[in-house]
Formats: structure tokens, C-alpha cells, sequence
């Protein structure tokens, strides 16, 4: 079923995966990755399915950014890679993918040896197989990125790991796409809003997206407020769509 799903997708190829050559697109069910390993959080609805990542709305949120040379990428339920390879035209120190699935970090790994071939000049992109709520994060200056990959509670322990970076010192930016469960987010002492965009799909990515834009929002540890002044903050974030959309929507002043 997982090889007949990965097929059909092949139909209706992203426009990413014809510029570089690599395979990201479709829609995977949860319960076709790794189920045996996956059971019980697709049970509690805390691992989505995978679809893939809006790339406009990535590099809007990068540019948002300011220097990133310095700062390790992390993508928290990376897929197939889509958002580590879209983050690689951007400068970083290195790019990290996190992925519970076997299958789906199988074709990550694939993905990303291709960029390492195209451009050796691009910062080093790794995959590794883990539970996002297991594993140790690391860097005193660091980006991470979430495409509703997850539910409520795995975004809470997500949130209680950055918080404890950002007590020991790291600088770090979170960027949510579609951010459902930003609430959460919003309500740490420890990040403040960097800044938000409802961004309309490119052309060419209009059939491949359920909707006709996205939103993303950015948020900044605290320790960093002090060095960067933020962009946009008078925003709310609004769910069009239980437990599956929430949109940007700006405040009238």
C-alpha cells in the first residue's frame, strides 16, 4: 500500500522534486509508516500524515530571518525531506531531519545525497530515524521547523525541550507552517512572536496543496530579543479546520 501511495504520487510530481530531482511529493497515510513502531500515537492522533511543505512559504520565513549562518536547521518530522532541502539554499551551519518512519527517512536519505552531489557547496544535510520527543537538540544558535507534523501533546514536550535550551543560553527561531497548536507556543514566557504571513501558493504549487495558502509563524527565544527587534507580532492565529488548519489573520489597527 506504502509503494502503491509513493506510485500515485509520481502522477502529480511537486514542482521541487522536477527542479532537483527528487522525490517528495503525494499524500502518505500515517498508518502506512512504520505502523508496528507508530501504532499507539496514530492511536492518540499525534503523528499526521505526511504531505509535504509549502517551499514558498519556507523561504518566506527564512528571509524573515536574520543571519542564519550560524545556526543549525532543525526539521522535527521531516518527511522526505522537502523543508531541509528548500532550507539548504539558505546558509546554515549544518540541517538536521528528524523522522520517526523507516520508509519516509529511507527516501530523505536519497533525496538529500542528490543536493549533496548537486551542490557540494551547500551545508551538510543529515537524517535521523528518531521520536522527536526523545531526542536531544543541540546548538547555541538554532532554527527549528514544524509542518504539522504532530498533536497537541508532542507539541507541549516539544515545547518544554526548546524552553530548556533557551534557560541554557541557546538563541532560537521556531518556524510553524500551518500552525495548528501555536497557542502553545504563544503561551511559553520563554519565545515571543518574530513574525506571521498567510502566504499564498506559488502557481505551479497550486495542485499540490489542499488549499490556496498557508500560513507560517516565527517566534524568537527571549535571550535573542535584545539582538533582533521583531518584525510582526499583532496577529491571531485563527483554526479554520479542527486539529488540521489555522490561518493568519492580522489585526486592524
Amino acid at each position: 500500500m506504502l509503494h502503491r501511495a509513493l506510485t500515485q504520487a509520481r502522477r502529480h510530481t511537486h514542482p521541487i522534486d522536477l527542479i532537483y530531482g527528487i522525490q517528495t511529493s503525494g499524500f502518505v497515510p500515517n498508518f502506512l509508516t512504520d505502523p508496528g513502531l507508530n501504532i499507539f500515537k496514530i492511536g492518540l492522533r499525534e503523528n499526521n500524515h505526511y504531505a509535504g511543505c509549502q517551499p514558498s512559504c519556507v523561504r518566506i520565513a527564512l528571509r524573515s530571518l536574520p543571519d542564519t549562518a550560524q545556526f543549525t536547521f532543525y526539521d522535527l518530522g521531516c518527511g522526505m525531506g522537502r523543508a531541509l532541502i528548500t532550507a539548504s539554499e539558505f546558509p546554515f551551519y549544518k540541517l538536521i531531519g528528524i523522522e520517526i518512519s523507516g520508509e519516509l527517512c529511507a527516501i530523505a536519505e536519497k533525496n538529500v545525497q542528490k543536493i549533496s552531489d548537486l551542490f557540494p557547496g551547500r551545508a551538510k544535510i543529515s537524517i535521523d530515524r528518531a521520536d522527536v520527543t526523545t531526542t536531544q537538540l543541540k546548538g547555541g544558535k538554532i532554527v527549528v521547523f514544524m509542518y504539522h507534523s504532530f498533536g497537541r501533546a508532542t507539541i507541549g514536550i516539544l515545547i518544554c525541550k526548546l524552553e530548556q535550551l533557551a534557560i541554557a543560553g541557546s538563541s532560537i527561531f521556531v518556524i510553524f507552517e500551518n500552525p495548528v497548536n501555536g497557542d502553545l507556543v504563544d503561551q511559553s514566557i520563554y519565545f515571543k512572536r518574530w513574525y506571521a504571513e498567510q502566504v499564498p501558493c506559488d502557481p505551479d504549487e497550486l495542485n499540490h496543496h489542499s488549499d490556496t495558502d498557508d500560513g507560517v509563524v516565527v517566534w524568537q527565544s527571549i535571550n535573542t530579543v535584545n539582538l533582533y527587534e521583531s518584525r510582526c507580532s499583532d496577529f491571531n492565529i485563527i483554526t479554520t479546520k479542527p486539529t488540521w488548519r489555522a490561518e493568519i489573520v492580522f489585526e486592524e489597527k
